[in-house]
């Protein structure tokens, strides 16, 4: 069953952020790319145990609007957490995968980046001779 967490639309640094962000990160974004991020956390507790919904719909059932929610919608994407595809009524939006983690690691120049992990809801695929 697929029941992401949800997050209310005011995220401080002292309660959860939403996708997983630590603090270092959250705290270097612009206010804008944070609602964006806040928005999609919400959108994703449009979903509950469906795995594709119409955009419009999962908007209205957090109630975010629709500019709320295509700014929610951009980061899931460029997160490869969600697919989007053209629906009868507007885009349908499906559930690829969900936000674990964030992991800090230090490059031999020193430099510090982040890798962002998400469990894919359906098994990758793998070929037999690719199995240890």
């Amino acid at each position: 069953m697929f029941a992401p967490q949800t997050f209310a639309h005011e995220v401080t640094a002292t309660t959860a952020r939403p996708l997983g962000f630590p603090v270092e990160l959250w705290e270097e974004m612009s206010e804008q790319h944070r609602a964006a991020c806040t928005s999609a956390q919400t959108l994703l507790g449009a979903f509950g145990s469906e795995r594709t919904v119409p955009l419009r719909a999962a908007s209205k059932r957090v109630g975010l609007t629709m500019q709320e929610a295509l700014e929610g919608l951009r980061v899931l994407d460029g997160m490869d957490l969600v697919r989007v595809q053209p629906g009868d009524h507007g885009p349908l939006v499906t559930v690829m995968a969900t936000p674990e983690d964030h992991v800090r690691i230090v490059g031999p120049d020193g430099a510090v980046r982040w890798v962002f992990i998400a469990k894919p809801l359906d098994p990758p695929e793998v070929e037999e001779y690719e199995l240890n």
